[in-house]
């Protein structure tokens, strides 16, 4: 998939997986997955993410725990 002219959302997705990812300009990419979806807003490919049942984690959160742990 791509390389495109402009930053892509894209969401690719097979049986129980959901994957999202944002793709720069000029950038390209691969996958297994069967099905990939691409999208020009982070918008809209958040929603279709979502309504595929992708979960979002807060990587902040994520961070701020490891910072405590170390």
């Amino acid at each position: 998939m791509g390389p495109f002219t402009e930053t892509k959302w894209v969401v690719c997705h097979g049986p129980d997986v959901v994957h999202f990812c944002e793709l720069t300009a000029g950038s390209s990419m691969m996958t297994g997955q069967p099905n990939c979806e691409h999208f020009d807003t982070e918008e809209e490919g958040l929603a279709r993410a979502e309504e595929l049942g992708y979960v979002f984690t807060d990587e902040g959160n994520l961070l701020n725990e490891e910072e405590a742990l170390a």
